[in-house]
């Protein structure tokens, strides 16, 4: 893992130790949201805290994707029209990824090279299928949602309020698409992340929140 450079919240004087490529920090003590830009930090203010969800992830966890070991070191929580659900930052030896944490179901993906362009996010429709860095899947998921809230460390700055708009397809042998469109949905240049569904288990995780009745 990539060292953290410490450094301290300006508004508690608490640790606020950054790594690797992140921009934002949610203070751990205060709440409050610390943004890096070069040598200098800034103070953004107060994001909301994350809504319980039942999650059983937790940060600080450890675990495994593809021979890959990572470690959770952000959480970003989103709500749109049909619900919420929270993308877990992941920290790899060698790079970043996103774990998301749907209503029980979960993905691993990583960052993509830079490919062709594809349709602008308005017209790009649920049930219909697309090239995607060679892989034919399916759009099965459109959404433009607000950041719910936030915690840990984040690779950008996650204000409050900000639309997010982006698209999930899914591929043959659980394969898995994000789109990230950003808070620009007629771009035609989103950023692509690969990766695949995943069931919690096979990632290895260290650490879990447990709940009565379930089994090891």
């Amino acid at each position: 893992m990539e060292r953290e450079r410490q450094v301290s919240c300006p508004q508690c004087g608490a640790p606020a130790p950054f790594r690797g490529t992140a921009v934002s920090l949610v203070c751990e003590h205060c709440g409050s949201t610390v943004v890096r830009a070069g040598l200098d930090v800034r103070l953004l203010g107060k994001v909301s805290a994350v809504v319980d969800d039942g999650s059983p992830l937790l940060l600080g966890g450890k675990g495994s994707f593809a021979g890959r070991g990572f470690e959770i070191v952000g959480r970003l929580q989103l709500r749109y029209a049909r619900g919420a659900w929270s993308e877990w930052y992941l920290q790899f030896a060698d790079g970043v990824g996103w774990l998301a944490d749907f209503q029980g179901n979960f993905a691993v993906t990583t960052p993509a090279p830079a490919g062709g362009e594809l349709p602008g996010f308005y017209n790009m429709s649920i049930g219909t299928w697309h090239n995607v860095h060679g892989v034919e899947a399916m759009i099965v998921d459109r959404r433009a949602a607000r950041y719910q809230g936030a915690e840990g460390v984040l690779p950008f700055v996650a204000e409050p309020g900000l639309n997010f708009y982006g698209l999930d397809l899914a591929g043959p042998d659980d394969q898995f698409i994000s789109l990230d469109y950003g808070v620009d949905p007629f771009h035609t240049r989103p950023a692509v992340y690969l990766g695949r569904a995943v069931e919690l288990a096979e990632l290895g995780l260290d650490r879990l929140r447990r709940f009565e009745g379930w089994r090891d």
